[in-house]
């Protein structure tokens, strides 16, 4: 049975690996189907963990260079005084 791409996008891992197990028995072609949604959404996760890191790497460059401003000021003002 081949569904949709919409359809099958909005199949959960579960799902797909029962129907893969159970296609799997009486069949020795098709399950890559199956396989490579699976692969897919591992990229996915993958992508998206790694655009988390990303954005906490940008906030923490962010924090680090507004940290060593008011280093700099604060080091100025005390030469001052």
């Amino acid at each position: 049975m081949l569904r949709p791409i919409k359809a099958l996008r909005e199949t959960s891992d579960d799902e797909l690996i029962a129907e893969h197990d159970k296609i799997a028995i009486h069949t020795v072609v098709g399950t890559a189907y199956y396989v490579d949604e699976l692969e897919r959404r591992e990229r996915r996760r993958a992508i998206e963990a790694s655009d988390r890191l990303a954005r906490r790497a940008y906030r923490l460059a962010w924090s680090n260079t507004l940290l060593a401003l008011v280093a700099a000021v604060a080091a100025i003002v005390a030469l001052f005084k």
